[in-house]
This record gives structure tokens, C-alpha cells and sequence, in this order.
């Protein structure tokens, strides 16, 4: 398909927060405000992966920037060739999907092999 090929194409070279992980770097700091039951909330999933609310936070950032370099590279994709039809979403979500099942039998064998136990 070729936006699956834009998007690989495109991920290094445009947008800066498509790696899985963000690599360490000087950190500035700052203040926020927030409503009180958001801010709640936040620190409680933070702490539920295991991350300080700073951590957490800046994971929503990077995110937040992932999904609007996302929606610019379709803009650019759809501008050249035309929009992305459903059936080439559906398609889309199907190897998604495929690799997903793939990456987590994957897993599982390896936890057997291993002799961990392995969640699902």
C-alpha cells in the first residue's frame, strides 16, 4: 500500500517523534496547571506504569506530536493521491492487526521456550 510506504519513507526524515522511544536528553523545567481531577488522574496512571508524572507527561507530549505529524503526512499523502479510501484503511488495519497476532505469538513462544510465564 502505498501510504504504509509513505509513512516509512516519511518517518525519519519530517517528523521528529516517531521512534518508539525518546532518547534521553537535557530536560528544562517548567510549571503547569491543570483541573485537579486531570491532574489526578494523570499522576495516578503515571504511577500505574511506573513513571514519575514528568515521565508521563512528557510520553503524552511526544505522542500528542506523533499523531499531528501523522495527520500532516496524510494530508500530504491524500493532497497528491487523492483520498485514502475505507477499503485501503481496512487493509491497513488488517496488517496491523496481522502483526500484532504475529508479535504476540512470537512472544508467547518465547516465553515457553524460556520457561517464563508470559500475561496475554
Amino acid at each position: 500500500m502505498a501510504l504504509q510506504g509513505a509513512l516509512q519513507h516519511h518517518a525519519g526524515a519530517h517528523y521528529s517523534y516517531f521512534g518508539s522511544k525518546m532518547t534521553a536528553m537535557a530536560a528544562e523545567k517548567y510549571s503547569a496547571s491543570m483541573d485537579n481531577v486531570l491532574l489526578a488522574d494523570a499522576r495516578a496512571e503515571a504511577e500505574a506504569e511506573g513513571l514519575t508524572l514528568s515521565s508521563w507527561l512528557a510520553d503524552a507530549a511526544a505522542h500528542r506530536l506523533r499523531l499531528k505529524g501523522l495527520h500532516r503526512l496524510a494530508d500530504e499523502w491524500e493532497a497528491e493521491h487523492g483520498a485514502i479510501s475505507v477499503a485501503e484503511l481496512d487493509a491497513l488495519e488488517d496488517k496491523v492487526a496481522e502483526a500484532r497476532r504475529s508479535a504476540r505469538e512470537r512472544h508467547e513462544r518465547a516465553g515457553i521456550e524460556t520457561g517464563r510465564a508470559v500475561a496475554s
